[in-house]
Parts: C-alpha cells; structure tokens; sequence
C-alpha cells in the first residue's frame, strides 16, 4: 500500500524511560517568544546577544546558509578564522526571528565548503566561539598563517537541537489560571513557559520521511546509518504544507531526503552534524513479512515511509553546548 503524506513530527519511539513521560525535563520557553511550538518538533536553545545562549528553547531549525562575499572568509596568524555574512537562509524551519533576531549561537558548528584561497585551505568545520548579525568568529580553527578566501564556496551553520517538544504549561493571560497544552500558541503566558522536552541522548524517534526539494522516494536500507535534517516544507504538495496544525496541536516536520549525503546542495560534510542518525526502517525485519505494511508510513518501499531516528547533532550528546 503506497503511503500517503501526514506528516506528524518526531514520535517516541523507544527510551530509557517509560509511558508516559519517558524522559522529560523541564525546559523554558520566553513568553514574549511569538513563535508557536508544537508537540513532535525538535527545539534548540534560543541565542541572544553575541550568540550566547538565553537559557531558553524555541522551535528548531537549520542548517542555515550563509550569504559570504568572495572574500568574506578570513583566517588570522593566531588561528582565529573569522566569516563576514550578509544574509541568513534557513534549510528547514523558520529562523528565530522573537524575541530577538537570529544570531549564530556559541557552540553551532560552522562548516566550509569549496572555500579556495592562495595560502591555505580554509574548508573544513569549525566551532562557532563568537557571533553578530554580521560576523562569525572561530577560535582555534588550525590555520598558522593569515590567509583570505578568493572565492567563500558555500558557508553553513549546524545548530545542535536540544531535543524533542511534548507540551507545555503556563499561567494564562486571558483565563487567569494554569493551562496545559501540547503546543505553545505564541501567546497568552504571564511569565516563563515551562516546556517538557525529551533530551535522552538513547531515545528513539518514529518520523515520516518526505522532500523539500523534489519529488519524494523511499528513504532505504542503503540510508541506514546516515544522518538526516528534517523540514516542514513538501515539495510538490497543493496547497503548501504548513508550519504545525493548530487544530491538533502537532508538528508537521518530517525528515527530509533532500539533507541526505547525495542530495545536499551544502555538501557531504554538512550531513556529520546535522541533527539525526537513521537507525532503522519502521516496519522492516530481514528475511520477514511486514505485517503492518498495509498501515500509513509502514511501506517501506514507497514514499513517505516512516523511519525510526536517534540524536546526532544534539546537545546532550556531548558536543559543545550553547
């Protein structure tokens, strides 16, 4: 049975914890954050000034592009490699753009790609140690010796997410009492928003596969162990996908094909960090019927087929925090 398009986020799959909580923590969201967050999204930690995290979380993103001049890349004799941007493009998802406008955030990974320079290779990955809305700083990149990009190739920036979104509580403005809901609204909180998160670096995740960019194909067996970004925007589907369902409170991300090694327009180096690990194809035993292949995203032959994920690209997975 060929899978039809209802994409619903990322679904624990399997954990450390149990029903139904698994392994939550208690996160916060800013209530002046207008920007809605759904049950199944993933969330990274909010970054202000200088990229330095809030200590808050909003809807994940990314990669995200960068607009570099040809010789916007610059490395100094100390080692510290420094991009010049004039522009921002989100891969998947909206950038954050409340309560404060996009920085890079301290600790995203920034890679270089097809970079070329007369005194050094300047391509490679990079930690982000240092961010405006108009710069981004590398310390500690490697380079010995001062060089300048002729040409900048692609430049993107690989957020860690900070987990999966399940729901959240607030005071309520307009009800005057605690509300608890699967999704945040974008409003109507008197204070912090406490949002429970599931950040288990073991937990598994059940998530719709699709493409942002063309037409969609069955993520296969030769995609396993491969890492993969996620997107709410389908390619081809009338009218345009949206951001979340607010009727129902649930995400509309899917994983998206068009981040896998043989697709990204960023290049193969991008997808080491980008935020999710294939494990397993949902619904497939070797040498085994499928008994379920007749469910929606069960096929996995066909487009649409659901995958079974873990974290890659995540804070608590151990790579730098932001």
């Amino acid at each position: 049975m060929a899978n039809v398009f209802t994409p619903n986020g990322f679904s624990q799959f399997q954990g450390t914890g149990a029903l139904p909580t698994y392994e939550q923590t208690q996160l916060a969201i800013q209530s002046t954050n207008t920007t809605p967050i759904f049950a199944g999204d993933p969330v990274t930690q909010q970054a202000g000034a200088l990229g330095v995290g809030t200590g808050y979380i909003t809807q994940g993103y990314g990669p995200v592009t960068l607009t570099v001049g040809a010789t916007g890349i610059a490395t100094s004799a100390a080692g510290v490699l420094t991009v010049t941007y004039s522009g921002a493009t989100s891969t998947s998802g909206n950038l954050p753009g409340s309560p404060v406008a996009w920085i890079p955030p301290v600790g995203s990974t920034l890679i270089i790609n097809g970079s070329t320079a007369s005194s050094a290779n300047l391509n490679g990955s990079f930690t982000v140690t240092s961010a405006t809305s108009t710069t981004v700083v590398c310390a500690n990149s490697g380079a010995t010796i001062s060089a300048t990009s002729t040409a900048s190739g692609t430049v993107t920036i690989a957020v860690p997410v900070a987990g999966i979104f399940v729901g959240c509580r607030w005071l309520s403005l307009s009800q005057q009492r605690p509300i608890y809901r699967n999704y945040w609204p974008g409003s109507d909180a008197n204070g912090d928003v406490t949002a429970y998160v599931i950040t288990d670096p073991l937990a598994q995740f059940s998530v719709m596969t699709g493409n942002s960019n063309t037409t969609a194909t069955a993520v296969g067996l030769a995609n396993i162990g491969q890492n993969i970004g996620f997107n709410y925007s389908q390619y081809g589907i009338t009218p345009a996908t949206t951001n979340g369902n607010t009727a129902n409170g649930l995400s509309t991300f899917f994983a998206d094909q068009y981040s896998l090694i043989a697709n990204s327009a960023a290049g193969p180096a991008v997808n080491a960090f980008l935020p999710f690990r294939i494990i397993q194809l949902q619904n497939y035993t070797p040498g085994a019927l499928s008994p379920l292949q007749s469910i929606n995203g069960n096929d996995w032959t066909t487009a649409y087929n659901r995958i079974v994920v873990g974290f890659n690209n995540a804070m608590p997975r151990g790579f730098v925090g932001i």
